[in-house]
């Protein structure tokens, strides 16, 4: 049997964001096994029977860090013996190809879900983090690239041959997301935190700075004066490896803007589904992204979004069809957007409406895990020829 890691830093990425293609090569007769730093998520995965190794990784700059974590995994490639590692997120995608590389696993797969360079870096720093992509992507099969945007950067940089470049795009289940689908949930949702019968507004993700979370709170105050019965929702919280102190700002901001009883925290939550399904706007103010899943679950449960007009948000939205497209860090023109939807229900429903068959027409994750398992069923392939005498 074919055996295949795949890895990333942390659990969180493990499990919501990964398990979908784990269950397909599962399914399609492969032998799956996921690493990343421990947590609930890898335990998740562990109890539904993938094989699981928990390996510490860190998302920061400490070299002493990544080079025992280097060590641990160079350990477990060479005592497993995989046919290919699939090696995910800037970190956990260096040094994992490297170990594979060095364990002597035949196949090294990288997906860049947003490759770490990106606009608005200082020049010199933008090289650097491209010399290192550059570097690993020299022992690396195939690179799977979620955003157009970035494959077309990866050729221009010169990153990898254009051979090894595949522009594989991003996907939610539709069939897991929907209002009607998640009505109860939704009502009683909204019931709970007197949210009433005013437009909702909702943030899902790391409520950290690059996300734009501190633009969403300070968005929802000018929206106010406009729309008084609006309120806003924020799901999610700071990851323990982030290394932002937004949180208490947001805090202070909800205070000093006059939004404790308009601005919901509800901090992690699993009932993702259900809660988008009591939204009706959905905002997202990042300054970065790769494939934003977010908006994707957004577009798929009919909700109209506002974005950033940056890589990958470009790609999923349909400005003006789907969405709004705004500047990052501009929490009046992300403002002036909510507004809008604020306003009127039937460009709500209408722009919901376009962003669900956007969904199922370009961002079906069904078809994206049947792509990268048949691309990753052809490697192993070609190198089961190469082995053979």
């Amino acid at each position: 049997m074919v055996k295949i890691l795949e890895l990333c830093a942390v659990d969180f990425t493990a499990y919501h964001l990964l398990r979908p293609l784990g269950l397909g090569l599962r399914g399609a007769g492969y032998d799956v096994t996921f690493c990343c730093s421990p947590g609930e998520g890898l335990d998740l995965l562990r109890a539904e029977g993938f094989g699981a190794e928990a390996i510490p990784i860190s998302r920061n700059y400490n070299v002493a860090h990544h080079a025992r974590s280097f060590e641990a995994l160079l350990s477990f490639m060479r005592r497993e013996r995989f046919s290919i590692v699939h090696a995910h997120t800037p970190v956990a995608g260096l040094i994992g190809r490297g170990a594979a590389k060095l364990a002597g696993v035949p196949g090294i797969v990288y997906t860049a879900h947003g490759f770490y360079f990106h606009d608005g870096m200082p020049s010199a720093v933008h090289a650097f983090f491209a010399g290192l992509e550059r570097c690993a992507a020299a022992f690396t099969d195939v690179i799977f690239v979620q955003s157009e945007e970035d494959w077309e950067e990866a050729v221009r940089l010169r990153i990898a041959p254009r051979v090894k470049l595949v522009h594989i795009g991003n996907g939610v289940d539709p069939e897991k997301f929907g209002k009607r689908l998640h009505s109860l949930e939704a009502a009683r949702f909204r019931e709970e935190n007197g949210l009433g019968s005013g437009p909702v507004v909702g943030f899902v993700g790391r409520a950290v700075r690059e996300k734009g979370a501190i633009e969403f709170v300070r968005a929802a105050a000018i929206v106010k004066r406009s729309s008084p019965g609006a309120k806003f929702v924020m799901v999610g919280e700071p990851l323990v490896s982030d290394r932002d102190s937004c949180w208490d700002e947001i805090l202070r901001l909800r205070g000093e803007l006059g939004l404790d009883g308009d601005l919901i925290l509800t901090g992690y939550r699993k009932d993702v589904p259900a809660i988008l399904a009591a939204f009706d706007v959905f905002a997202l103010p990042s300054y970065r992204e790769g494939m934003p899943r977010a908006l994707l679950e957004a577009m798929a449960t009919g909700l109209p979004v506002v974005a950033t007009a940056i890589r990958g948000c470009r790609e999923e939205v349909a400005n003006g069809s789907t969405g709004i497209l705004v500047p990052s860090g501009d929490h009046e023109a992300l403002a002036a957007a909510i507004g809008k939807f604020a306003l009127s229900s039937e460009l709500r429903a209408s722009m919901g409406e376009a962003g669900r068959e956007r969904v199922l027409a370009r961002f079906d994750e069904r078809k994206i895990v049947a792509l990268q398992i048949a691309l990753l069923e052809r490697l192993a392939e070609a190198k089961l020829r190469k082995a053979r005498p």
